[in-house]
C-alpha cells in the first residue's frame, strides 16, 4: 500500500463490526466471568468517550500501566475506538526505566492503578465511574490508516525502539494469520502472551475479526488449566513457554486437544520441535517481528515436519526477499509506519520500501524460509566469524540440553571465544562430555570454552532471554555462575 498517495480508508471499526455480527458471542472469558462482544464494545466505547471528554485528541498517545488484563484489553480497544494511540507498558521493567520511557514518549494520558513519579495516572475504575455519569455520543469516524498502537522492541544492540502501527497493519496481519491457521466464532484462543508483546496484541485482532473468544488466564502458570477447563482451541507461545508446558506431567496430553499451537520468538531448539511432533502436537512455527506486526512466515498444517527445517512460507499481505549478503528484507501491508523518536516518526524503510531485519537466512525451492541467525549476533574469534545460532542448534541436539545461548566471552589471545549458557535436565552430560560431542561436528575455534548453567530466574521467568545480560554476567566474573 502506498501511504503517501492512497486516500484515507473510512469504514467500520473491527470491534464495532464484531459487536454487530456476533453480539451474544463471548469475547472474553476470565475466572468465573465473561463478556460478550456487545458488552466489550459498549464498555470500550464508554472509556473512549471519557478520554475524549478529558481532552485527549485523535492521534495522541495513551499509555497503559499496571492494570488487570481485562482492564488492559478494554483500555486498548477504547483507545482504538477513540482514535488514540495505545501504548501498553512493559510493567516487568524496573519502575525507574518505565518512568524514563514515559518521560521520553510523553503520553497525553496514563491509565494505571500504580503511580509513577512526575506522571499523573488515572485508575481504570475512576474512568468507569466517570463514564456512568456521562451521556455518550458516537466515536469518531474510523480511519484505517491512522496510527493505532505503539510497541517497544529492542534488538541485540539493547536500544529500545518504539514501533508505530496503523489499524490497517494490525488488520492485515490478523487476516493473513487467520487464512493460514483457521479461526472461527466457535474457537477459543488463550491470551498466553503479554499485551505489550507484539504477539499478544495480535491475538486481540485475530479473535475480533473471526468472532472467536479470548481466554484470559489467571496467571502465567494456569495456561494448561485454562485449556483443559475451557476447551481452548488455539495457543500462542514462545520457546521457553512451550518447554515449560511440556515439562508438566499433564502437558502433552492437554496440548494434544487444541487445534493450533503458534510457536515463535527467538531461536527454536530442534529438540523442542521433535518432542512436539513426537506428541503429535498441532504446532505452527513462525518467523516474525514487531515491525511487521507479528507473523511474517508460518508453517502449514499440511506439512508439520517442515517445522524441523524452516519457518514456513510468507503469509498473505507480506513480501520477503534475501539480500546479496543473506539478510532477510521484508515489506507489505503489515509493515509499521516507523519508529517514534523525539516525538517524530522515523521511517525505517530503504529507498525500495524494504525493512532490513538484521536476520540472516535463505529460502528453499518450495518458498519456505530458514533463519540461520542474526547478523549482529555474529562475532570474530581469532579472525574467524562465529554465528552463535549454529552452535546453539548442535548443543540442543545433545540429550539433556533443553536450551542453549552462545555468547562471546572476552579472551586476551583471540579477542573473544564462544561460551554457552545451558538450560539442562538431570540427564545432561558435564561440560567435558559436551565438548567431546561437539568436536565431531564443529571446528576447534567454535567449541565453547565454558559451559554455564542458565540462571534459574532467567530460565523460568523470561519470554526472551537477553544475550547482552548474559555477556554482562561473564564480564563481571559473577561468582554465582555455575559451571558444568
Amino acid at each position: 500500500m502506498n501511504y503517501s498517495t492512497k486516500a484515507e480508508l473510512i469504514r467500520q471499526h473491527p470491534l464495532s463490526e464484531a459487536a454487530q455480527k456476533y453480539p451474544a458471542h463471548l469475547a472474553l472469558q476470565f475466572r468465573d466471568k465473561s463478556i460478550t462482544y456487545s458488552d466489550l464494545y459498549i464498555q470500550s466505547r464508554q472509556v473512549a468517550m471519557v478520554l475524549s471528554h478529558r481532552g485527549i485528541q485523535t492521534g495522541q498517545i495513551v499509555a497503559l500501566g499496571e492494570l488487570s488484563t481485562v482492564e488492559m484489553i478494554i483500555s486498548i480497544w477504547a483507545c482504538m475506538l477513540g482514535g488514540f494511540i495505545t501504548f501498553p507498558l512493559n510493567i516487568r521493567f524496573p519502575k525507574a526505566s518505565i518512568t524514563a520511557i514515559l518521560t521520553d514518549i510523553n503520553p497525553a494520558f496514563l491509565i494505571s492503578d500504580a503511580p509513577y513519579p512526575d506522571h499523573n495516572a488515572v485508575s481504570f475504575r475512576e474512568l468507569i465511574i466517570e463514564a456512568m455519569q456521562m451521556i455518550l455520543g458516537d466515536p469518531p469516524s474510523f480511519n484505517e490508516l491512522a496510527a493505532v498502537s505503539l510497541l517497544m522492541t529492542s534488538g541485540s544492540s539493547g536500544e529500545v525502539k518504539f514501533v508505530h502501527h496503523s489499524h490497517h497493519n494490525r488488520i492485515e496481519s490478523a487476516k493473513g494469520s487467520n487464512q493460514n491457521i483457521q479461526l472461527n466464532s466457535s474457537d477459543r484462543w488463550v491470551l498466553s502472551l503479554p499485551l505489550y508483546h507484539v504477539g499478544g496484541l495480535a491475538i486481540l485482532f485475530r479473535t475480533v475479526l473471526s468472532g472467536a473468544t479470548l481466554i484470559v488466564p489467571k496467571d502465567k502458570d494456569s495456561i494448561l488449566e485454562e485449556i483443559n477447563q475451557r476447551g481452548a482451541s488455539h495457543l500462542s507461545v514462545v520457546t521457553t513457554q512451550l518447554q515449560r508446558l511440556l515439562r508438566e506431567q499433564s502437558g502433552p496430553k492437554i496440548l494434544q486437544g487444541v487445534k493450533a499451537i503458534l510457536l515463535g520468538g527467538s531461536t527454536i531448539p530442534p529438540a523442542l520441535i521433535q518432542e512436539s511432533l513426537k506428541h503429535k502436537l498441532p504446532i505452527f512455527v513462525s518467523y516474525g517481528s514487531t515491525e511487521m506486526a507479528s507473523q511474517i512466515t508460518t508453517t502449514s498444517s499440511q506439512n508439520r515436519e517442515a517445522a524441523l527445517q524452516n519457518s514456513g512460507k510468507v503469509l498473505p499481505g507480506r513480501e520477503l526477499i534475501i539480500s546479496h549478503t543473506g539478510e532477510i528484507l521484508v515489506k507489505g501491508e503489515t509493515l509499521g509506519q516507523g519508529y517514534l523518536k523525539n516525538s517524530k516518526l522515523i521511517d525505517f524503510r530503504d529507498k525500495e520500501g524494504w525493512f532490513h531485519t538484521g536476520d540472516i537466512g535463505y529460502i528453499n525451492v518450495q518458498g519456505e524460509l530458514t533463519v540461520t541467525g542474526r547478523g549482529d549476533n555474529q562475532f570474530i574469534s581469532g579472525g574467524e566469524n562465529i554465528q552463535p545460532e549454529h552452535i546453539e542448534r548442535l548443543l540442543c541436539n545433545i540429550s539433556g540440553i533443553l536450551n542453549a545461548i552462545v555468547i562471546p566471552q572476552k579472551d586476551e589471545e583471540f579477542g573473544a571465544r564462544p561460551a554457552a549458557f545451558l538450560e539442562i535436565d538431570s540427564e545432561a552430560p558435564d561440560g567435558e562430555e559436551i565438548g567431546k560431542q561437539l568436536r565431531n561436528r564443529l571446528p576447534g575455534y567454535m567449541i565453547p570454552i565454558a559451559y554455564y548453567q542458565l540462571p534459574g530466574k532467567l530460565a523460568t521467568d523470561s519470554l526472551k532471554i537477553s544475550r547482552k545480560e548474559l555477556i554482562k554476567l561473564t564480564y563481571a566474573e559473577n561468582k554465582d555462575l555455575h559451571t558444568l
